[in-house]
């Protein structure tokens, strides 16, 4: 695997930089982190890539990440073998990123890890008409989730920020409740988790995160399915 100028180990990356990088997952490069330091970054076999991937399942030009005004999204690039977020297959519609994201290339051949610097923290501002910007941040390396700037005290029990946690990877889909299950609760593979112990995880964490439990803004309901972080 080839890794091009702006790479470097991990530990020689500075907290004071704030551009996100790919740190690579196995082989003879594992451990080193390649700065994204442009607003289209490809991955792929060809040399000519920004990040360049010497692995017979990798496509030539295989995906690419993108930098949007909210944020950072991984697009596949028509690949043979297939882009993986965090195991799960990238279709035609490109995918965002959050910290912390796993991201496989060609049948899970290689990976990398998605991180934000230490001192740049990834946001979602939520509009409401007729009211401020409310924002609900959740930090995945720290375990920490912050609403409105404040963080919360005392932190998340394990289960309600896995639930939580899911939820944001999945940002604006709704997620069901076998799939909640599987996630938050992997210890239990008999599928014996009732939707009773799902509800009342979701109660707990709105109790938490919405300023109307009652009323959520952040963690709804899809009536019949699961549940959905806006």
């Amino acid at each position: 695997m080839g890794l091009p100028g702006n790479s470097r180990p991990l530990h020689d990356l500075t907290a004071s930089e704030d551009r996100p990088t790919l740190t690579i997952q196995g082989g003879p490069n594992s451990g080193y982190a390649v700065q994204v330091t442009s607003g289209y970054t490809t991955l792929g076999r060809h040399a000519e890539n920004d990040v360049v991937f010497d692995e017979a399942l990798v496509s030539r030009r295989h995906a690419a990440i993108i930098e949007t005004e909210s944020g950072f999204l991984i697009r596949d690039l028509d690949s043979t073998n297939g882009t993986y977020l965090n195991d799960q297959r990238v279709g035609a519609d490109d995918r965002a990123l959050r910290n912390g994201d796993v991201i496989g290339l060609g049948r899970g051949s290689v990976s990398a890890v998605f991180t934000m610097s230490a001192g740049a923290t990834m946001k979602r501002s939520l509009s409401v008409p007729g009211t401020e910007a409310v924002e609900l941040v959740i930090d995945t390396r720290a375990r920490q989730v912050h609403v409105s700037g404040a963080r919360l005290e005392p932190p998340l029990p394990r289960k309600q920020f896995d639930l939580l946690m899911l939820l944001d990877s999945r940002r604006g889909e709704a997620v069901s409740r076998d799939e909640i299950a599987a996630s938050v609760w992997p210890e239990r593979p008999e599928g014996d988790v009732g939707n009773h112990e799902i509800e009342q995880a979701v109660r707990r964490v709105r109790v938490r995160i919405e300023a109307d439990p009652s009323n959520p803004r952040y963690l709804v309901t899809v009536r019949g399915f699961g549940y959905s972080l806006n």
